[in-house]
């Protein structure tokens, strides 16, 4: 599993917007990784996908783009931290451990299970609905996580299958 961070990215290709940008950088993540392709699919919920042999998964976060790529099913997030109703968001979002879990470790807390709750949707291809559903992001034993922060502030998790 190798993760490709592009700081300020929308200054690697300033003629691109959208997804033809996305598109771009991912096929420059593959080529640095050895698996170039030359081109972008979508799935019908969004998920970008190549012809190649190879998992990735893709997140953007302010100055940051970036591209996990892996033998296995995958999927990551990155996020900046930002003023959020918190309370809210778990009570709609969260399980009841997981509130927990926002109640004692804080804004950190939460935004380490928000990441790793779209790092497993993205993983499972089914988009949002595993976070709509309440699914749990802890304790699990399907699935690994890694996560750090990229620089203060900034929080990635990468989820990928054992």
């Amino acid at each position: 599993m190798e993760l490709y961070i592009f700081e300020n990215y929308k200054t690697l290709f300033p003629e691109l917007k959208g997804r033809q940008l996305t598109d771009r950088l991912i096929m420059k993540a593959l080529a640095e990784h050895g698996t170039p392709a030359d081109t972008v699919h979508r799935t019908e919920k969004g998920r970008p996908y190549t012809d190649e042999d190879v998992f990735f998964s893709v997140s953007h976060s302010g100055d940051y783009f970036v591209c996990l790529i892996s033998d296995r099913p995958a999927g990551v997030d990155i996020q900046t931290e930002r003023r959020a109703d918190m309370t809210a968001i778990c009570r709609r979002y969260f399980t009841p451990e997981e509130c927990m879990y926002v109640d004692r470790a804080g804004s950190a807390g939460f935004f380490l299970l928000w990441t790793r709750k779209e790092a497993y949707c993205k993983y499972t291809g089914r988009g949002l609905e595993e976070i709509l559903k309440g699914t749990s992001v802890l304790d699990r034993d399907d699935v690994e996580f890694f996560d750090f922060q990229l620089e203060k502030g900034l929080y990635c998790s990468c989820c990928r299958e054992k």
